[in-house]
């Protein structure tokens, strides 16, 4: 398996070749008559001729494993159980382990990260935004800042919250004050995006306000992407802004061709 493609060469944990113990199984190989002795350890031994693990670091692999794979399916981690119920589709049995995962736990960082993913992966965005928005008190740097709130303005979008998301895009806004350059990177970008979005979505009173200020951000950050771009042509017309969805398409259509330029180069 180890050998087997790229994908397992790189990701399958070596300590399964070992398995049966290192010194038992580069011993193992070195007195093997088979074909492929040496290929096989080339892999196991580094540079110097040592096992590229240890006895102590395959013990706490295997105590690692039995962890991850218990014997018992009731000590099983229940975000495992989690991932398996939304693999299924069984949406409402992964809501109830994931309550059962969370019940009891102190609301850290770590705790809140996963349920607001979570939560947003099963489509409960209002209460993803509620865990989100107590997760900005871990915040502790202006980018971070940023960030955080440019996630809550996403997950109030996507729930319905319209004027809680405008809330935190400007509060997103002035957290960027911070971001030295933040025209020019990918958060940036995506606060604009976000801004957009939202004059999309939001009512038609709301929807003007957003649009004016997705406006104006936009003509400070350059290079935004094609996705940028036809959200902020989608919001203009939604608005009736029609100067302004002209402006936005033959921007999106100059993207386009310039993407289909720089892919035509990259296959010839």
């Amino acid at each position: 398996m180890k050998r087997a493609n790229f994908d397992t060469w790189c990701g399958y944990d070596i300590e399964h070749l070992f398995a049966a113990g290192v010194q038992a199984t580069v011993g193992f190989v070195r007195d093997s008559a088979h074909a492929e002795r040496n290929d096989v350890l080339e892999r196991l031994l580094d540079e110097a001729g040592e096992p590229h693990v240890s006895e102590e670091d395959l013990a706490e692999w295997a105590q690692r494993e039995r962890s991850r794979f218990p014997a018992d399916p009731a000590a099983e981690d229940p975000l495992r159980w989690v991932q398996r119920a939304k693999l299924m589709g069984e949406g409402e049995l992964a809501r109830r382990w994931l309550d059962r995962w969370a019940a009891g736990r102190q609301r850290d960082k770590s705790t809140l990260s996963q349920l607001r993913y979570q939560l947003a992966d099963l489509g409960a965005f209002a209460e993803a935004a509620k865990a989100q928005r107590e997760s900005i008190q871990f915040a502790d740097n202006p980018w971070d800042s940023a960030s955080a709130w440019q996630s809550l303005a996403q997950l109030e979008r996507q729930a319905g919250g319209h004027r809680a998301a405008w809330e935190a895009l400007r509060a997103c806004r002035r957290a960027l004050d911070g971001v030295a350059g933040w025209t020019a990177v990918g958060l940036g970008r995506m606060y604009v995006e976000e801004l957009f979005l939202l004059a999309g979505s939001a009512d038609a009173e709301l929807a003007d306000v957003v649009f004016a200020e997705a406006d104006r951000q936009a003509r400070q950050v350059p290079g935004l992407p094609l996705v940028v771009l036809q959200a902020a042509a989608e919001a203009a017309g939604k608005i009736g802004n029609q100067a302004r969805a002209e402006h936005y398409l033959k921007l999106r259509d100059a993207e386009q061709r310039r993407i289909d330029v720089e892919m035509s180069r990259a296959r010839s």
